[in-house]
Order: C-alpha cells, then structure tokens, then sequence
C-alpha cells in the first residue's frame, strides 16, 4: 500500500514539473550578421542566414546601426532603405511558431506591433509611442506565427527579440513546454483519493 501511494505521489510530481519546465528560450544578436555601412536592407543571403540560425525570416525591412538605439545599437527598421520615409510594415516569420515574443524596440515614431497566428488571426498588438522600450507579446491558446511592426514614417525598430525556439527549424519547436490534459491531471487526483481511502478504511 505504500509502495502504491508512493508511486501515484511521484508520477503527481513528475507530471507537475513537466507542466511548468522553463522553456528554450532563445535571443538572437542582429550584430552577428556583418552588412556594410549603417542601413543595408535585409536580403535572400541575410534571410537565408537568419533562417538558419535565428529560424526567422525578415521582410521588407532594414538592418541598421544608430547610436540612439540604447540597447545594442544595431537592429532592424520597417521598409527598405530606399523607401525610408514613407509608411511601411516590416516583417518577422518564426519558421518554428512560438507561444510569446518579447522585443526591445526604438521608435522614432509611432509604431504599431501585431502579433498573428498560422491563419491570420491577430492574437496581440502593441502601439509604442516615440521612444524606446521593451515588450511582450503573448499569443493566449494559439501561437505566434510571424510579427509585424508598422510606422508613417518607416521608423520602426525592433533592436532585439527573444523567443521560443529550439535552435533546429525542422519543424517542431522543442523550446514550447508542453503543459499536460486537464484530464491525465484528473486522474492523477483520483488515483490519489483512492489511495487515501485505502489507508483510512486500513486503519480503521
């Protein structure tokens, strides 16, 4: 009897640790991607390097270095260098989706970050004001298939982002935790009930 009791009480435990393992959680450095001068705008040979190393892909947008980015001076801005100045939406796909994503950011506008699900639906927003900050974004039941980040001017930054992913895009993002069924929770419960049972009517 207490061989069981012992037993029902670590598969509890193990069940337990397992719904609240820390995640991968995982911040790329736009600095590793040596580009020349301050503004390049991102390209295939860029993204193919962010996809494989970051598992992002980065559209319409800019990578640049500026001095008013407080947090590492380097990141990427929303539309081409060409097109500075003129509204624009920049871009970021997670290949492998992640539950949230966090990302310092300097806008020299108003930005506006929106975060959306594999079918397009809009899970999260976040407007900055001019200035620069930090922010999560979490996508609730769903997950987060890429980010926007959209300004009148073309000024909108994301100078770091930090996500879930566990460093292979092959399809399956191991750095998600995976939190258990209500039910195998339910289970659980009761096998413990009814080992509590067995010990009273035992003792008694």
């Amino acid at each position: 009897m207490k061989k069981m009791i012992q037993g029902v009480a670590t598969a509890t435990f193990l069940l337990a640790s397992t719904g609240s393992a820390l995640a991968a959680t995982f911040t790329p450095s736009f600095a590793d991607y040596a580009f020349p001068g301050t503004q390049f705008t991102v390209d295939a040979p860029a993204n193919t390097y962010f996809n494989a190393h970051y598992g992002i892909t980065i559209s319409n947008a800019y990578l640049y270095k500026d001095s008013r980015d407080t947090f590492d001076g380097i990141g990427i801005a929303n539309g081409t260098v060409a097109e500075i100045g003129s509204p624009q939406t920049g871009r970021i796909d997670f290949s492998e989706k992640t539950d949230y994503v966090t990302f310092d950011y300097l806008a020299i506008q108003s930005t506006t970050y929106h975060a959306y699900a594999t079918d397009n639906t809009e899970v999260a927003s976040f407007a900055a004001a001019p200035g620069t900050g930090t922010q999560t974004l979490t996508a609730g039941s769903k997950l987060i298939a890429y980010l926007t980040f959209e300004s009148t001017g073309g000024y909108g930054t994301v100078s770091s982002l930090t996500y879930n992913f566990d460093g292979k895009t092959d399809g399956v993002n191991n750095g998600i935790p995976t939190v258990p069924e209500p039910e195998t929770y339910a289970l659980l419960l009761a096998g413990l009930a009814t080992a509590g049972m067995l010990v009273r009517r035992r003792k008694a």
